[in-house]
């Protein structure tokens, strides 16, 4: 009996040591943390629910966004507006979405463990999943747990992706010329005091931003992965599940949440 007990007091230890450890951190994050400036915040009303994904296409000047029930993809102005509306038809659980270049996009499909590249012609309306370039991640989560962030690097022509809970990790996946996707390839992801990860930015000088819904922060980690910046997101937005977020080339923040929320922000 003591043996056991013995067990179980180690086990409660090592849960209370590591509850602890991210308690610090989350707290030492929240010491040297920088308020966001609200700049707009609209309703979508056509959007009835589920806005997850958004991405920014600097040929367009339009943001790009996706739900994953229904699966349907959206382009934006920048003031939230919807300019079209694609269906995706046969995809699933479309939590993620990033531009590569030209008509070609990437969406994750999170219970699917999939990120599959797409062709968005300027006049569809409609994308079949047969006519996607879809990779398995091996990493399905029937409990909605798996890839979630998504993002595209034009220096390395390499697409990104983050599970969302912990442990954290990160897939790189190379494209060839014509966009297929090569074998992926696990990078290191540094131990960021956050509880989840929603969405992710890889900008073109390596550095990487964060979106943490459960956290209401960003995080904006240099290439060696030390933490540069961390944002705390206004408390007037933090009633909204803040799931995507993407950064214009002049600095412009933006993050969609659930149900149907569209936000900018802006560094005070």
């Amino acid at each position: 009996m003591n043996i056991v007990l013995s067990r179980i007091q180690i086990i409660l230890a090592i849960i209370l040591v590591y509850l602890l450890g991210s308690l610090l951190a989350l707290t030492a994050c929240d010491q040297k943390s920088i308020s966001l400036r609200l700049i707009q915040e609209h309703v979508i009303p056509e959007i009835a629910k589920n806005l997850s994904g958004l991405t920014w296409n600097a040929e367009t000047n339009t943001l790009f966004a996706v739900t994953n029930e229904p699966t349907l993809l959206f382009e934006l102005n920048t003031q939230g507006r919807i300019l079209r509306q694609v269906v995706l038809d046969g995809f699933k659980d479309t939590e993620g979405i990033t531009h590569i270049e030209g008509t070609y996009f990437a969406v994750v499909e999170e219970r699917r463990g999939t990120v599959c590249i797409i062709n968005l012609p300027a006049q569809a309306e409609s994308i079949a999943h047969e006519s996607a370039w879809c990779l398995e991640l091996d990493a399905a989560s029937p409990r909605n747990k798996g890839f979630e962030g998504i993002s595209y690097d034009p220096a390395t022509r390499t697409i990104f992706t983050v599970r969302e809970s912990r442990p954290f990790q990160c897939i790189a996946i190379p494209l060839d010329a014509h966009y297929n996707p090569g074998q992926p390839i696990i990078v290191p992801l540094p131990d960021v005091p956050v509880r989840d990860i929603a969405s992710i930015i890889r900008d073109p000088d390596g550095s990487l931003w964060i979106l943490s819904e459960a956290s209401a922060r960003i995080l904006h980690l240099g290439p060696d992965g030390q933490i540069l910046k961390t944002y705390r997101l206004p408390s007037n937005t933090r009633r909204i599940q803040a799931e995507g977020i993407t950064r214009t080339p002049d600095g412009r923040l933006f993050v969609v949440g659930e149900p149907n929320i569209f936000v900018e922000y802006a560094e005070k």
